[in-house]
């Protein structure tokens, strides 16, 4: 993966079993860098585990702090799928429908159906959709600038 076209995520790896490494990371809220946070729910903030192939064959302990890698293209991609895609479903039935029947009422119904089913379809594509999105892992450098949190 090249070095610019990633994002970056700082994590602690939570077991490794052969060529899988289980890496827990924080996930936060976009509003978790704001200055009012204090003041806000705190629950901004999960964790998720992912797990990730060991393709350089480093050795990786638990507990260890280390640095997953996606590529931009592959969130580019999941941003797609998941917003703009059922934004146009939903355009294209909701205009499409009231041109035919000119009945508002019906013309939401149908697009929210749509909508509905996409991604209904979406999910049940899950596991074809995650095996084109990969995550690198690489060891934290202490000389090189981490990951933004």
């Amino acid at each position: 993966m090249k070095e610019e076209s990633n994002i970056c995520r700082e994590g602690i790896v939570r077991a490794v079993n052969g060529d899988e490494i289980t890496v827990e990371v924080i996930v936060s809220s976009a509003c978790s860098g704001c200055h009012a946070k204090s003041i806000c729910i705190p629950s901004d903030r999960r964790q998720e585990r992912i797990v990730v192939q060991n393709t350089r064959n480093e050795q990786y302990k638990v507990g260890e702090t280390v640095e997953l890698l996606l590529e931009t293209s592959a969130g580019n991609k999941a941003v797609v799928l998941a917003y703009v895609v059922p934004l146009l479903v939903l355009m294209v039935l909701l205009f499409g429908c009231y041109a035919l029947t000119h009945k508002e009422l019906l013309s939401v119904g149908v697009s929210v159906l749509g909508v509905v089913l996409y991604y209904l379809v979406l999910k049940s594509a899950g596991k074809k959709i995650e095996q084109g999105i990969t995550f690198g892992i690489r060891k934290r450098d202490v000389g090189r600038m981490t990951c933004d949190v």
